[in-house]
């Protein structure tokens, strides 16, 4: 065995870019995640999905609509 003191300290090392935000997995409010658009949302608005957009927007509840606790 060596009596070397000698030591090799490592600062930081990076490999690739640093991710500064991490969304999804991570999300900790409705705006959080990426499919979701509330621009607009008001009292009585409902989530609904556009399929041309792909995404969730908030939409106002239709007259007349109720509902109920159930399956849907």
């Amino acid at each position: 065995m060596s009596d070397d003191t000698a030591q090799t300290l490592i600062a930081r090392v990076i490999i690739g870019t640093p991710i500064r935000k991490t969304t999804g997995a991570q999300a900790q409010g409705i705006n959080d995640l990426t499919d979701v658009d509330t621009t607009g949302v008001q009292e009585d608005h409902l989530l609904q999905y556009n399929a041309s957009t792909g995404r969730w927007q908030s939409t106002l509840r239709p007259n007349g609509l109720q509902m109920f606790g159930g399956t849907f």
